[in-house]
Order: structure tokens, then C-alpha cells, then sequence
């Protein structure tokens, strides 16, 4: 059995030929590279991708040619289209390291009996603690601190929440979206800072979010009423672009702050900006941004009620080094008859079970 892995600059074809080892089942292990070579490429790159999808970039012929003969296909954030389906006609399953789909064909995959599997648990640590490092730094002034000693040399100790700055413990944090990363910022909170976690999530069944000692909310409206720290890590479709807008923001108290480690345009950044330019919520922090690199006439760079990252929610080595391992596990659940995790189109299982 051939495995062909497609690496890129963040989860690199030799972490996969690493990732691959003791796993018995392949008689060949073809790891290739396929995308930029520099950071800055390469986020244009992704940005183009999760816009565009499998067709956002050619796959060059090299790889073509490894596809017939090819039985399981592990990517990153190389593209999968359709074409890749009609030329790989050994293939059995295809493995995606990264949580979003976008770069994947797979309406092509179903069409083809193809099961997909992402892997949307590869990163949801790392997210999860930058976005809970996110709100004790909103809170605590930890960036604004830092950049005032070593950018002014200023002992800077008046802040714009100065006066209501309170401890974790005493904070009600509004989870808006109950997936792993969701879960995972949820378990750090109350059983590491004694926080009160409140969730919505459309997409989760009630009973997985309150097994966790986290309150079920229907309406998320009475979410962003009662929480003092919303947080999102919710997938970007057309139900959930811009869930942060004008009317939802005007839900929420004057003293609360904003978290985003998830996809800008869950945001509507005009009405999120305006809303801290005129102190309607106390502050944001964001690791995700609808232009990146932030634009140096960003209106963003020049507020004192905000802490940015510059998309650092998943940049861990355990993020990149452990995903290869991670979805050839579940791909050998997969040939033992068992249902792969995160698998994308489970009518194909269903298919061949009849």
C-alpha cells in the first residue's frame, strides 16, 4: 500500500515521513512539498486557499504523477481537487492535518466513494491556551505593561478598565461555538481558574456541554448579556459570518471583553472598532484579522483597549509535529472497520456498508 504525504512549509514533508513510522501498512512512503517557501508567501498563500478552495493554486506534475498508483494521500494545506480524485484511482482515503476543509474537494471525494478525515484537534491546545492567555492579557494589561517599560520606558500603572479589573475566579466567560477548542478553553477555565463558563453552540448537542459543568444557553443573546469575556471558536459559514455585528454587540455589557482566535469574519470588525473607539465593550483581543498582515493604517493599531497577536493560535510544535501521527491513526480505524474521527463525509461509510 502506497502513502503519498503532500507537507508545506509548517508541517513539513519530514514531519510526516516521521509521523509515518510504525505504521506498518505502507509498502511506500512518498513525502513531497507542494507551496511557498517563506512565511510571508505562504500566508498569502493560506488566505487565498480558505477563500478560493481546492482550486486556489495548481498541483504541479511531479505529484500528478505519484496519484494512480497512490492508496492514501495525507495532506496539509495543499489543495485536493477533483482532478486529483479522477487520477487516483487506487485511493482509498484521503487525510487532511489541518481542521478546515476549505483546500479539499470533497463533494469530488463523496462522488468518488472517498472518505475524507480532517484533523481539527491538532492544534485545539494551542489555541485554546493563547486564547486564555488572550483574556488574562486584555484584563491584566500584560501587552499594554510590557509595551509602556520597553517601548517608552514608562512605569504605566492607569489603563482604560482601570478600576474594574477582576480576578478569573469572578468573571462569567461566554463560550460561543461548544467544538474541541471550545470545550478545551471550558475545562481550562473552571477547573483552573474557578471561572463560571456559559455556552451556545448551535452545532453540540446540550448534553456534551453540560456533562463538562458548562450552562447550555439557547438564545445567544442572553449569552452576550450575561458574559464577561465572550470567546469565539466557531467554524466561518454563511450562519455564522459576522455573529459579532452591531445588534449583537449592543447585548453586551459595557465592561466586556471580546476574543477571537477563530476567523475574523465571524466578526464585523467596522462595528467591532467602532464599538471600542466609543467604549460600548471594555476591550477585544484578536489573533485573527480579515487583511494579514495588518495594515499599517489599520485603525486597530491605534485603539488602548485592544491586545493583538499576529495569528500565533495554532504555532506550536506539538501542533505541526504530532498532526501526522494523529490522522494516520485514525485512518488505520478506518481500515479496521471502525469510524475515523472527524470524518467529513460519512456517506461514503454508509455507502459501503450496504
Amino acid at each position: 500500500m502506497k502513502l503519498l504525504c503532500i507537507g508545506d512549509i509548517l508541517i513539513t514533508p519530514e514531519a510526516m515521513a516521521n509521523g509515518a513510522k510504525g505504521f506498518d501498512r505502507y509498502d511506500e512512503v512518498k513525502c513531497m512539498y507542494f507551496g511557498p517557501k517563506t512565511y510571508d508567501e505562504f500566508r498569502v498563500y493560506q488566505m487565498n486557499m480558505e477563500q478560493k478552495g481546492s482550486r486556489c493554486a495548481p498541483l504541479p506534475q511531479e505529484i500528478l504523477d505519484e496519484l494512480p498508483d497512490t492508496d492514501v494521500l495525507q495532506v496539509h494545506m495543499a489543495p485536493v481537487p477533483a482532478e486529483v480524485f479522477d487520477l487516483a484511482g487506487n485511493l482509498k482515503i484521503v487525510a487532511s492535518n489541518r481542521g478546515g476543509h476549505e483546500n479539499l474537494d470533497i463533494e469530488a471525494a463523496t462522488a468518488h466513494g472517498v472518505p475524507v478525515i480532517c484533523n481539527p484537534a491538532h492544534n485545539a491546545n494551542a489555541v485554546a491556551e493563547l486564547t486564555v492567555g488572550l483574556m488574562l492579557a486584555e484584563n491584566r494589561n500584560i501587552a499594554r505593561c510590557s509595551a509602556a517599560l520597553t517601548k517608552d520606558k514608562v512605569w504605566r500603572e492607569t489603563f482604560p478598565n482601570s478600576g474594574k479589573i477582576y480576578e478569573m475566579q469572578s468573571k462569567v466567560v461566554g463560550i460561543v461555538g461548544y467544538g474541541n477548542i471550545g470545550s478545551l478553553v471550558a475545562r481550562k477555565l473552571i477547573h483552573g481558574f474557578g471561572s463560571k463558563v456559559i455556552a451556545y453552540s448551535p452545532l453540540e448537542p446540550r448534553e456534551k456541554i453540560e456533562v463538562d459543568g458548562v450552562e447550555y444557553i439557547e438564545d445567544k443573546n442572553e449569552l452576550f448579556e450575561r458574559a464577561d469575556i465572550i470567546t469565539l471558536h466557531m467554524r466561518l459559514a454563511e450562519s455564522t459570518k459576522e455573529i459579532i455585528n452591531r445588534e449583537s454587540i449592543s447585548h453586551m455589557k459595557k465592561t466586556a471583553i471580546l476574543v477571537n482566535t477563530a476567523r475574523s469574519r465571524l466578526i464585523d470588525m467596522d462595528a467591532l472598532t467602532e464599538a471600542l473607539q466609543e467604549g460600548r465593550i471594555m476591550g477585544a483581543a484578536l489573533d485573527v484579522f480579515d487583511e494579514e498582515p495588518l495594515p499599517p493604517d489599520s485603525p486597530l493599531l491605534s485603539l488602548d483597549n485592544v491586545t493583538l497577536t499576529t495569528h500565533q493560535g495554532g504555532v506550536t510544535v506539538n501542533a505541526f509535529e504530532d498532526s501526522p501521527a494523529m490522522v494516520l491513526t485514525q485512518i488505520e480505524r478506518y481500515f479496521n472497520g471502525e469510524i475515523p474521527r472527524f470524518l467529513q463525509n460519512p456517506s461514503v461509510l454508509k455507502g459501503k456498508s450496504e
